[in-house]
């Protein structure tokens, strides 16, 4: 009953920051819009102008962030943030693709897939990092990281696979 709690909590996380994203699409302006865009992934906004580097220190930026604020326990609370803050920039992302002509096909056989599993991985990196309230250990018991190498080594599978696939989608 706990591991489907946390589930469904992390799935509810990814839809909130998705639909927030999407709905953050329709307040900001464009050019605001491209730039945040650009941090997260180039390819959205420039197509195939943009190098792999950009999106692979993205990842690697948040994975690499969300462990050391697990480190410390002052900064604990931000973990689960920053996966809705990766989901929020997925929604975002999303909706600029889509409203800038994207084809369904591109959309729906790069973007979308692999982002959402990857969200998703990250969200259980970020729940393992700190879990949340009704999976947490009790007092003196440490953390389970030994979950850790295998996630971050499906993110790096699904990270290569969607190159893969945005290389033979031109």
């Amino acid at each position: 009953m706990v591991r489907s709690l946390s589930f469904i909590h992390l799935f509810v996380i990814l839809a909130v920051g998705f639909i927030g994203g999407a709905l953050l699409f329709r307040e900001m302006p464009t050019s605001v819009i491209e730039k945040v865009i650009l941090f997260y992934d180039g390819r959205v906004v420039q197509g195939h102008d943009v190098g792999y580097s950009r999106p692979i220190g993205t990842t690697a930026f948040f994975f690499v962030l969300v462990f050391v604020l697990s480190a410390f326990e002052k900064t604990r609370f931000l973990v689960l943030f920053l996966g809705a803050v990766k989901c929020v920039l997925f929604g975002l992302s999303s909706s600029y693709l889509i409203s800038s002509g994207a084809k369904m096909m591109a959309y729906s056989i790069w973007w979308f897939p692999f982002q959402f599993i990857g969200c998703f991985l990250f969200l259980v990196y970020c729940a393992v990092l700190h879990p949340p309230f009704f999976t947490r250990t009790t007092i003196g018991k440490s953390r389970n990281l030994r979950p850790l190498p295998l996630l971050i080594g499906l993110s790096v599978a699904v990270l290569a696979s969607e190159i893969i696939i945005f290389q033979f989608m031109s």
